[in-house]
């Protein structure tokens, strides 16, 4: 399953673990690189201080290729670039800002810059600006996500046929079906995230993991503000699913769960289970490779 992006970072999978804020940790981010992919530490509201210990933990845990999410609109972005460079990161995603502000420093220390879109102008500037390669993410994704509400079906086609670097998809994949459809839109590969919050390395609440298992499809929605939005748990879900687990918890539990952590994406009807990030990097792989023979199948018989 070799192409540029593996070959370009020295990982077995094109298979990325989005940039987590907060909650994309050295742990998780060591589990997925040691699985084949290669995992962003969710540096957005980290201090220098804070990302370079989160990298040092990492290095510790793995000797795998890891990288950073930077959001350029960040006051401390600059603090964190910093970092980045001094450790020799080897790639990083920059997100949620202009891409030309940091993109020609970090190329020139060797670093893979990978940013973030979510619509087809955003990607020609970005291209523009000289990075290595896009995600392209569609509103279906957890977390911030553009106002646009432009679905990954429809943005990935076009993105590719807009810009000349090679392009990741994100938003609304959960499993290999997902991956295996990423290539046939054009994209070399894919950034996933929430179906990594169910991970045993993920460092949530025990509780908020049992929400991923019990959501549906239908349990999220776009949470929109003035100049941006996020897909978070609906709060009849939110709401109906802590009752129930209270109802059946005879522990503690409910007490660690940070409820300001409702983000998910609408693949979180995939999730089964919580299990290790290397089983579930190791089924979305096991899934493509068994799904694309037919893709080909379907095509020929037609």
């Amino acid at each position: 399953m070799s192409n540029w992006l593996c070959e370009r970072l020295g990982i077995k999978y094109p298979i990325v673990l989005g940039g987590l804020s907060r909650i994309g940790t050295a742990p998780l981010i060591a589990g997925v690189g040691n699985a084949g992919g290669v995992g962003m530490l969710g540096a957005g509201r980290w201090t220098g201080e804070k990302l370079l210990k989160q990298i040092n933990q990492v290095r510790s845990l793995s000797d795998k290729p890891f990288g950073v999410n930077v959001p350029i609109y960040a006051d401390h972005s600059e603090d964190l670039v910093d970092v980045v460079i001094r450790e020799k990161i080897p790639v990083v995603t920059t997100s949620a800002g202009n891409p030309r502000r940091y993109t020609d420093t970090l190329k020139e220390h060797g670093v893979c810059v990978i940013h973030v879109v979510s619509t087809v102008n955003y990607a020609v500037t970005a291209a523009q600006a000289g990075v290595d390669a896009i995600v392209a993410e569609g509103s279906e994704s957890g977390g911030m996500t553009g106002l646009e509400e432009i679905s990954t079906m429809v943005l990935i086609p076009q993105v590719v046929d807009s810009v000349n670097c090679p392009v990741l998809a994100a938003g609304g994949i959960g499993d290999g079906r997902g991956l295996a459809a990423a290539f046939a839109l054009g994209a070399i590969g894919v950034q996933m995230g929430t179906a990594f919050l169910a991970a045993e390395e993920c460092e949530i609440a025990p509780v908020f993991k049992e929400m991923l298992v019990m959501a549906k499809e239908t349990d999220t929605y776009l949470m929109r503000r003035d100049r941006s939005s996020s897909r978070t748990f609906k709060p009849q879900f939110h709401e109906s699913a802590l009752k129930q687990l209270a109802d059946i918890s005879s522990d503690s539990a409910l007490d660690d769960i940070d409820t300001s952590l409702t983000g998910a994406g609408q693949i979180s009807g995939l999730i089964q289970k919580v299990r290790p990030a290397n089983e579930i990097v190791a089924d979305i792989v096991k899934q493509a490779e068994a799904v694309l023979p037919h893709i080909t199948e379907n095509i020929n018989s037609l």
